[in-house]
């Protein structure tokens, strides 16, 4: 008996460590991102007649509308005009632009990538699975995990943990209204999830012998916060707020500025006291402190609903470690806040600053060409 339980034994745990295995291997897709989402299905293949495409959310959808202005500025001194093609749509997050991307018939030659305002437009994954994605984010970022499954793709199914994934449609299914804590959970996962995303995206391009370029997207820094995370707020820093406004209608910022500066200071990533404080240093003149605040303002929002430093942040980062491209289209119109009116309306920059960008994207792309 001890002597078929020995032999037995080793056979069971083999057996039991194949299903294991095999369980695994079966729940995990094929990939080394540990997208927490899979789509329906891939569709046909996309077709783009155009050796420049650019490509992301609406702020490509509507950096796409100065196309032609482009086109010319590239084509200076070229018999023939160089096409350039759009492929963006509104409520597009980034994964939704990896996968059309990713589905192309042919690759361009050049990529002009502008996105990062609508990545929480939709659910990408649930909330209850996000301590097994954190999981799998720090074994994708471990350089020793990802080498090996950028060696052999077929480990990934190994080396992540299984999890159940949202199946997204064809078309965005907007997102339903988040508790905060929540938004606050999710907004973690959404951000580490774009950085890998754009990560992922340099990679492609790359294999298809694209130049890509990354370009930061402009914010309104004008535009008061449509939320304010209630665990930010104290009954403390809501009584300084209404004693500081109370300066503001008495038009006081001599006395508004330094409570407010103190306020912002001891307040957390509070987005209300920032912008008030961004507002009174502007009127002070003190326009860099201003800005600095107004940018934390924007990126404290505890509504997700544009860009804001922390995805410009990513895209800034990510150029800088992969030595992709930059095109800083918010620090472009940056340069003339306080000084001009920049934006057309909560979302959009002034019609000016489309051309500007054209232009000066004109100037770097005809250096990587060698036109």
């Amino acid at each position: 008996m001890l002597k078929k339980l020995l032999i037995l034994l080793p056979l069971g745990i083999l057996v039991l460590l194949g299903m294991t295995i095999f369980q695994r291997i079966e729940k995990n897709p094929h990939g080394v991102i540990p997208t927490p989402y899979k789509f329906a299905e891939l569709g046909e293949k996309i077709q783009v007649d155009a050796p420049l495409l650019i490509t992301g959310d609406r702020m490509a959808q509507r950096f796409g509308l100065f196309k032609e202005t482009l086109s010319l500025e590239i084509s200076q001194g070229l018999s023939k005009a160089l096409k350039v093609g759009v492929l963006a749509k509104e409520n597009q997050g980034m994964h939704r632009t990896l996968n059309q991307m990713e589905n192309l018939a042919k690759w361009p030659k050049v990529v002009i990538y502008t996105g990062g305002s609508e990545e929480m437009v939709e659910d990408k994954f649930l909330i209850q699975q996000i301590p097994i994605i954190r999981t799998n984010f720090e074994r994708y970022q471990d350089d020793r995990w990802r080498t090996l499954m950028m060696l052999m793709p077929e480990t990934a199914r190994l080396i992540y943990e299984p999890l159940e994934r949202i199946i997204l449609a064809d078309s965005p299914k907007i997102a339903d209204e988040k508790s905060e804590e929540e938004f606050q959970r999710g907004l973690e996962i959404s951000l580490r999830l774009y950085e890998i995303e754009l990560l992922r995206f340099i990679e492609e391009a790359r294999s298809h012998d694209t130049l890509l370029i990354l370009m930061t997207v402009p914010v309104n820094l004008d535009i008061a916060p449509k939320k304010t995370c209630e665990i930010t707020r104290t009954p403390e820093t809501v009584s300084e707020m209404e004693a500081i406004r109370s300066l503001l209608k008495q038009q006081d910022y001599k006395a508004a500025y330094p409570r407010s500066k103190t306020l912002m200071e001891t307040s957390l990533a509070n987005a209300e006291v920032h912008y008030l404080f961004g507002q009174i240093a502007h009127r002070v003149g003190q326009h860099e402190e201003s800005k600095t605040a107004l940018k934390k303002a924007a990126a404290y929002d505890c509504k997700s609903w544009r860009a804001n430093e922390m995805t410009n942040n990513i895209i800034r980062k990510v150029a800088d470690s992969e030595r992709v491209t930059l095109f800083d289209f918010s620090a472009l119109v940056e340069e003339d806040w306080n000084r001009n009116t920049t934006f057309f309306d909560e979302i959009y920059p002034q019609d000016l600053y489309y051309e500007r960008a054209n232009k000066a994207l004109a100037v770097v792309l005809k250096r990587l060409l060698k036109i």
